[in-house]
């Protein structure tokens, strides 16, 4: 008798993954000066491209007839006011200007999504603000989806850091802080679809409220999550084990300096997804036990996903398995009650478990009229993020 475990891929979205390009043209105190710094701020870049399927569709102006632009940020060297004019960026890419310079009292880092001047028609201006998703357009007050073109972090250059990405060892965490400083980035604490869903302390994203419990205390201005005690199941990465409980990732400070390597949580991965990214985790059934008597699975669950595990006795058809488990960021198991005594085969699936915001038919609904006109959208930065021991 034969079984076999089959990994069930047929739900992942048919777009690419997301590309976060880390830029150092502005790195002007080579501050990256080593493979191993930019191995680390790459791999956490890779991290969150890797489970973001948005299409974001490219910006290049003369895809658009008398359109202009310039990107602007913060110069991630000196501070000031960066623009850079008619910057191409390509399909389902971001682009990250990285860099370092002293910063004030314990901020080890600052970053944020870019801003923008723009002169042309509406669709032009449409491109830059949404890049094709209609949830990122419109009013800012009604917006449901964040699709920028990029940003800019700063690390301290005055604090000893541990690119080791994996261990502990002196020095603040650069991986840690870099995944933060990333995650404000791509909207948390910055983005309007993020302000959106802020109700006094509170933030009331359908997401973020299924992974906590209930709607995750915010620090005053919204730009992190609040609470010493505020926890969350480990998203397995960076040699972390999955569902293991530790402090979020997106709280304004930190405690750990050469004790804990702590990564993204299922609450931060969570935030993302009220942001109005579409975070798909890779699905990746594992077998604990495999025979007539015995069939046992597990996986890594998230919050934001259901899952069942399917069965058949062919490759074309899965009319058993289990019934539909709710994701809770630990590993789920299953085992199969009544496994057949002949060839059987099982595959995961998983299914959204967040209904999309409502708000994003109003986004849609919302007209304007197709002039050229110049538009300027400022940079928003989170600085505030700082390391209580340092």
């Amino acid at each position: 008798m034969k079984f076999s475990a089959f990994v069930f891929l047929a739900l992942a979205c048919q777009v690419s993954a997301l590309t976060i390009k880390i830029d150092y043209t502005y790195d002007t105190s080579n501050f990256f000066n080593t493979q191993a710094k930019r191995s680390a701020i790459e791999n956490a870049a890779k991290f969150y491209g890797d489970l973001i399927r948005d299409n974001l569709l490219r910006i290049d102006p003369a895809d658009f007839p008398g359109a202009s632009w310039s990107a602007n940020s913060l110069h991630p060297g000196t501070g000031a006011s960066l623009s850079i004019s008619n910057l191409v960026v390509p399909e389902d890419t971001i682009i990250v200007y990285v860099g370092s310079r002293n910063l004030s009292g314990n901020t080890l880092a600052a970053g944020g999504p870019g801003g923008f001047n723009a002169s042309g028609f509406t669709p032009w201006v449409d491109r830059i603000r949404g890049r094709g998703n209609a949830g990122a357009t419109g009013l800012a007050g009604s917006q449901s989806d964040h699709a920028p073109w990029g940003g800019s972090i700063t690390f301290d250059a005055d604090s000893t850091w541990n690119f080791s990405q994996t261990q502990n060892h002196a020095g603040f965490e650069f991986i840690n802080v870099a995944l933060h400083e990333l995650g404000h980035v791509l909207g948390i604490g910055t983005a309007n679809s993020w302000f959106n869903k802020i109700s006094g302390s509170v933030f009331t994203g359908a997401a973020a409220t299924r992974s906590n419990g209930i709607a995750p205390p915010l620090q005053a201005g919204g730009g992190h999550f609040r609470g010493s005690t505020l926890a969350s199941q480990v998203f397995g990465s960076f040699g972390r084990n999955h569902g293991l409980i530790r402090p979020v990732l997106m709280l304004a400070s930190s405690i750990d300096e050469g004790s804990n390597f702590d990564v993204a949580s299922d609450l931060d991965l969570a935030a993302l997804i009220d942001c109005g990214w579409e975070i798909h985790p890779p699905l990746v059934l594992s077998f604990t036990s495999l025979n007539p008597s015995a069939a046992a699975f597990t996986w890594n669950s998230s919050s934001f996903l259901n899952y069942r595990v399917e069965r058949g006795s062919d490759l074309q058809s899965f009319p058993g398995g289990s019934s539909v488990i709710a994701g809770d960021g630990t590993v789920r198991n299953w085992v199969d009650p009544a496994a057949p005594a002949s060839n059987t085969f099982y595959r995961l699936g998983a299914t959204n478990a967040i209904t999309p915001a409502a708000s994003a038919a109003r986004v849609a609904s919302v007209k304007e009229v197709d002039h050229f006109r110049t538009i300027s959208i400022p940079p928003r930065f989170v600085e505030g993020c700082y390391e209580c021991d340092h």
